[in-house]
């Protein structure tokens, strides 16, 4: 097995789900443990959705030089590294055995073809049978309209930027010109809104030269209307919420789940509008509130009670259930991308949900 440079991995990795989708405010992404050698060769890659001691053993027994753990194992900060807890533990063997650990976690929520979008994968494989966007997340006395980022972007001179003008929300302040690697050149500041700075984003899609120079300060998720937490989907043709459940069964692999019925709602109730969320759904759903049907891993009692007196069922499959699943997705992903002369890639069979079922 050749192998493959560990920068390199990473890069494929940071290119597959960016590093920004993550939220910014409390998550913890990126490489959290690193090699002391300098950008080793890897030739096996385990992914997990924990880090656990157990699956940090089958890491070990596997020979595997890069964990890619989806919750970051590090998450508050560490204040020491003893054998007294089990987290600390985890990181200390980690070093010892020179392996390198990544975490993703909500860039994988956020990214287009990530976590949420195989979730959705529940009511069909395809937009024929349903419409879908990213669920605006509002904070407490705003709205997705009302907070203003300044963007930058740097566009040839020829290009129209009337085309940034006429898009609602959107603000130019100020145009200088400038010249790049590409020729004369105006960089274009932007005042603008959480939604206009997605249009903004799809209008210049097709052209990377354009979208690498895209700066945005204090931007709010999505960044274009294709990526952000959650999903919100609009299905072509009702279905029962007896189908629903039945769909993430299949998907889950999940013998049970937990259902909380709408008011005056009955298992044959048809459902049209369905608010998806992986892990976590309670702060995601702050924006998707008036739909038939919210799935999600965990939410709190009383945010079950709020939804099903606003006439919305509720699906719980536990929280790392949501998540799982979609390992086999991203390994199937990347063995397109490596050869597997070149790199093998595992999926932790130690892994599992803390809590089941007796």
């Amino acid at each position: 097995m050749s192998g493959i440079q560990l920068n390199t991995i990473l890069s494929q990795f940071k290119e597959y789900a960016p590093l920004y989708l993550a939220d910014q405010s409390w998550d913890n992404v990126g490489v959290l443990v690193e090699p002391s050698e300098n950008n080793p060769i890897i030739e096996k890659i385990l992914f997990t959705n924990d880090l656990t001691e157990p699956v940090l053993d089958e890491a070990i027994e596997r020979q595997a030089q890069l964990i890619i753990s989806y919750h970051p194992p590090i998450f508050s900060p560490l204040k020491r590294l003893t054998q007294s807890n089990w987290k600390e533990r985890i990181i200390l063997k980690c070093i010892k055995h020179g392996i390198t650990v990544y975490s993703p976690h909500t860039s994988w929520d956020a990214v287009d073809n990530g976590v949420n979008q195989w979730l959705i994968s529940a009511f069909g494989t395809n937009e024929q049978d349903y419409t879908s966007r990213p669920i605006e997340q509002i904070k407490e006395n705003d709205t997705p309209s009302k907070s203003q980022h300044l963007l930058t972007v740097t566009l040839p001179k020829e290009q129209n930027i009337n085309l940034i003008k006429d898009i609602k929300d959107a603000t130019v302040i100020n145009e200088i010109s400038c010249t790049t690697s590409n020729g004369p050149a105006i960089q274009v500041s932007i005042s603008c809104s959480s939604r206009a700075v997605s249009s903004i984003m799809d209008l210049y899609r097709n052209e990377d030269n354009i979208l690498k120079t895209i700066q945005i300060v204090d931007v709010q998720k999505p960044l274009d209307s294709r990526q952000g937490y959650g999903r919100l989907i609009q299905l072509k043709e009702s279905r029962t919420i007896r189908e629903a459940i039945e769909n993430v069964k299949t998907l889950t692999g999940l013998k049970h789940i937990r259902l909380a019925l709408a008011n005056n709602k009955t298992i044959d109730s048809p459902i049209k509008t369905i608010a998806v969320c992986a892990g976590s759904g309670s702060s995601v759903f702050s924006g998707a509130r008036n739909v038939d049907l919210q799935l999600t891993g965990e939410l709190s009692h009383h945010a079950v009670l709020d939804a099903v007196h606003r006439g919305t069922t509720v699906i719980l499959c536990d929280h790392t259930n949501t998540e799982r699943g979609f390992l086999n997705i991203i390994k199937k992903h990347f063995e397109q991308i490596w050869n597997e002369n070149q790199v093998k890639l595992f999926i932790s069979e130690r892994d599992k949900d803390p809590l089941e079922i007796v």
